[in-house]
């Protein structure tokens, strides 16, 4: 069954091919239902196998498809071709047909390509790895200034959904100031609990670290029943596939 995905609408040539998968397609069954590309969240092996053959005959001009062992770490890695998976939660190349893969059900995933489309990036920014600097690492992995790399946030838990503990504010207010803080962290009901918003977080960063041209963050995860996975939602489920390469 054919597969479904939204691309960045930003400023970057056409040669930079970025998607989010969604959940449609596939033929993955209940409580991962569709076109799950995980292997490591319980769903038939076989299943997963034949989801990825479906995006590897789509995407026909992808010479290999890098994928990680996401740990929720700042670590990234600059990769020239596709090889066994890496422990890291981001990636960079300058390389035509590699397919950079993070996977994701409510964690923020970025997709970061410079403005000639020479180099592109994608990170797993959960809240660990984005207070840790995941941002920042990749950042400085791509060759181009900031100024000139454009950055589209791709579907998360929104700010509606994403309820925190104090420690999670506590880690973003020993790296971000304190009007960041009081912007992105609103108080709950229960004492002690807040709802986060990881998209204006990912944001403001952004901007501190002279990034300009920044699109996307309007799609809550957990919301988005028919499009995206949700962890928070549902415990059990697939993932969301997040996949950035340059076409030549």
């Amino acid at each position: 069954m054919a597969s479904s995905s939204w691309q960045p609408d930003w400023p970057v040539p056409a040669r930079v091919q970025a998607h989010f998968y969604s959940r449609a397609g596939g033929v993955s069954v209940a409580p991962y239902a569709g076109f799950n590309l995980a292997t490591h969240v319980g769903d038939d092996s076989a299943a997963v196998r034949s989801n990825r053959q479906s995006l590897a005959s789509e995407l026909s001009t992808v010479a290999g498809f890098q994928w990680l062992q996401q740990v929720h770490s700042n670590r990234v890695v600059r990769v020239d071709s596709a090889g066994d998976v890496l422990t890291a939660d981001g990636l960079v190349t300058q390389q035509t047909r590699l397919g950079c893969c993070i996977l994701t059900a409510d964690c923020l995933p970025l997709f970061f390509a410079s403005r000639d489309g020479a180099e592109v990036g994608v990170a797993h920014a959960g809240w660990r790895g984005m207070a840790g600097g995941i941002i920042e690492n990749l950042l400085a992995q791509m060759q181009s200034p900031p100024a000139e790399i454009c950055v589209w946030l791709g579907p998360a838990i929104g700010p509606c959904h994403f309820e925190v503990g104090e420690d999670v504010c506590l880690s973003f207010a020993a790296v971000l100031p304190d009007e960041v803080i009081d912007e992105c962290f609103k108080p709950a009901a229960q004492n002690g609990k807040y709802y986060a918003d990881l998209y204006q977080l990912a944001r403001r960063k952004l901007h501190a670290l002279g990034v300009a041209e920044i699109s996307g963050g309007a799609v809550c995860t957990v919301c988005d029943t028919e499009h995206c996975y949700s962890y928070r939602r549902d415990g059990q489920t697939g993932r969301n596939l997040s996949l950035i390469y340059i076409d030549p």
